[in-house]
């Protein structure tokens, strides 16, 4: 999205719309899919030589549950993005759009859940226990530091 910055009235100038996803650029990316429009709600604020951009950002997403592997969909949103730009005479418009994708980006949870109830792939047969049940038996795991018990100290 680009700002015309000469065009920016006094007392700022709002914009409130939605860009493609492709701004996201997340290619083949195979845990995150974009669904549908980057939308936003903007006020610019030219300030002496800056331009001070705030507002609201938002994507719905498509994710891979790290717990079952199934695909979910949900939005991810910033309610508080702001940036500055330099806005001297000399610049016609500045391009917000890396920073908006930078900011939804940094959002994306790095492990995401379809729900808080998910239970998760069986460990031995990799049945989703969330569609049913395995017959594997939920034996004791074995315990990791179980090696330092036998440190002669």
């Amino acid at each position: 999205m680009k700002i015309m910055v000469a065009r920016i009235p006094e007392e700022g100038s709002s914009y409130n719309g939605s860009d493609p996803g492709a701004i996201m650029e997340l290619g083949d990316d195979p845990f995150v899919t974009v669904m549908g429009d980057v939308r936003y709600e903007l006020h610019a604020l030219r300030i002496s030589e800056e331009l001070i951009v705030r507002g609201t950002l938002s994507v719905e997403l498509g994710l891979k549950c790290t717990r079952c592997s199934e695909f979910f969909s949900t939005t991810v949103a910033d309610s508080d993005f702001l940036r500055a730009y330099p806005a001297s005479k000399e610049i016609d418009s500045v391009d917000i759009a890396p920073e908006m994708r930078e900011d939804l980006l940094l959002l994306i949870p790095a492990f995401s859940v379809c729900s808080e109830g998910c239970k998760g792939l069986c460990t031995q047969c990799g049945v989703d226990l969330n569609k049913g049940s395995c017959d594997c038996e939920a034996g004791e795991r074995p315990n990791p530091w179980s090696a330092l018990d036998n440190l002669d100290l």
